[in-house]
């Protein structure tokens, strides 16, 4: 099976985790950023893929949540290669040039708008 086969529509975060667990355990992030000895502001960035789980953010989640870091760490690394992939299958697309004729410009148009086509 080939990697590109394999590579997400999206790359997901390990912060959507965390929301997703605070969810379930029904925690603020306030009282979570408590339990793991961080800033508030630090929890909130890495909770909506404005930061990434480093190693200590990991280890501190291990702490309070009894996730073990390395899953945060795997979830971290599978993020990055996903994004990675997603760039590379989004640039590698080839392009060829179609004349379809027609009178009727706004059909064009419409194309462009809907679906991102190019017409000279």
């Amino acid at each position: 099976m080939n990697n590109k086969d394999l590579t997400p529509f999206v790359a997901t975060h390990p912060g959507e985790m965390i929301r997703d667990e605070l969810k379930e355990r029904g925690m603020t992030q306030k009282r979570l950023a408590e339990e793991m000895s961080v800033k508030p502001s630090v929890l909130s960035e890495t909770i909506n893929g404005k930061r990434p789980v480093s190693k200590n953010v990991a280890i501190a989640l291990e702490k309070a949540l009894g996730i073990p870091a390395e899953i945060w760490m795997n979830l971290q690394s599978q993020y990055e290669l996903d994004k990675a992939r997603i760039s590379e299958r989004d640039c590698s697309h080839e392009t060829f040039s179609v004349t379809i004729p027609t009178k009727d410009k706004s059909l064009f148009q419409d194309l462009v708008r809907k679906f991102g086509w190019a017409c000279l």
